[in-house]
């Protein structure tokens, strides 16, 4: 446990505050607690932004800047609500509501934290993200190299590498991404995105073309040019699990909520209509159930935001202009 108090004022912010520095034990927060003590606290780094979905009591936060200067101070966060984005901030106190009042704490304040240890980030929890990139970048390492090796051998470099490249853009978006601000809890989640992010990378090419290939051939390549442009303003706000990294409305956002999945399930479609076998179908089909059931996480959790709230007011497509 640490201790935090105004350094100016030596009044006592928290007897007993927990700190939450990785990526599970900001996640988890204090969601499924049923209350904060008088004294307790805790303590989440980075961060910049407070969500209150799923929790049972309001709090008091104090968001600090690298010097552990107070730069915001929010009075009684009520449960089911967001706190504004501080750019400034590099942490946050979340603390018992009337915590603020009680200690005297502004902006301007000063806060000290001592006690137990500030080491980085468990060890176990890097390991856990650096094994997550690791299987991501080898599956798709292994996918790459059989379609490479199929296209040397049968020359159908068109019908093979708009998929490699897509799913590569995909990959060092992820392994790139962005601290997100909320990410969601609910195992669906999880199931449905790790699902549509690794599922394709188990197509394979057939040994011929398929009759349908001269259509496939250019469905490819205009969903992987497509996929590009949404990319281009997606940035690296992109993730496999649901999560708030910034909510995007421009470029392809402005027709569609998710113009990024719309050109992979096209592209699907079209490595389908060059490769249609049992296989290819079997996981295009289940990828698109996937990455449906994704955007719905995604619009359940951004929802909250009331940006992306006014966004699906004026956006009614999810994927297709005017149809769906």
């Amino acid at each position: 446990m640490l201790r935090a108090w105004d350094a100016t004022s030596g009044a006592v912010v928290a007897e007993r505050l927990r700190s939450a520095h990785t990526h599970w034990t900001r996640l988890r927060g204090l969601l499924g607690t049923p209350g904060l003590e008088a004294g307790d606290g805790l303590w989440l780094r980075p961060c910049r932004q407070i969500h209150m979905i799923g929790m049972r009591y309001p709090v008091d936060l104090a968001f600090l800047d690298a010097r552990r200067r107070v730069v915001r101070t929010i009075s009684s966060l009520a449960p089911g609500t967001f706190s504004p984005r501080v750019a400034a901030a590099d942490s946050v106190l979340e603390l018992p509501a009337g915590t603020l009042q009680r200690a005297g704490l502004g902006e301007g304040s000063r806060i000290e934290i001592a006690g137990g240890t500030e080491a980085d980030p468990f060890v176990g929890q890097r390991f856990a993200t650096l094994a997550c990139n690791l299987v991501l970048a080898l599956v798709y390492v292994f996918f790459a190299s059989a379609h490479f090796s199929f296209a040397r051998r049968t020359g159908q470099w068109s019908t093979t590498m708009p998929i490699v490249a897509q799913e590569a853009t995909l990959v060092v978006l992820f392994l790139t991404r962005r601290r997100s601000l909320v990410t969601s809890t609910h195992f669906s989640d999880w199931a449905v995105g790790i699902a549509g992010s690794l599922l394709p990378l188990f197509m394979r090419a057939a040994d011929a073309a398929g009759p349908l290939a001269w259509i496939g051939r250019p469905v490819q390549m205009a969903a992987l040019l497509m996929s590009l442009v949404a990319i281009t303003s997606l940035g690296r706000s992109w993730g496999i699990i649901a999560a708030n990294r910034g909510v995007k409305t421009i470029g392809p956002y402005r027709f569609v909520r998710h113009p990024v999945y719309a050109c992979h399930l096209l592209s699907y479609c079209g490595y389908v209509a060059c490769y249609p076998t049992l296989q290819n179908a079997i996981l295009a089909t289940l990828t698109a159930v996937a990455l449906q059931a994704r955007a719905r996480g995604e619009e359940r959790l951004l929802a909250e935001d009331p940006v992306y709230s006014a966004y699906l007011a004026r956006v009614r497509s999810r994927f297709v202009p005017f149809l769906y």
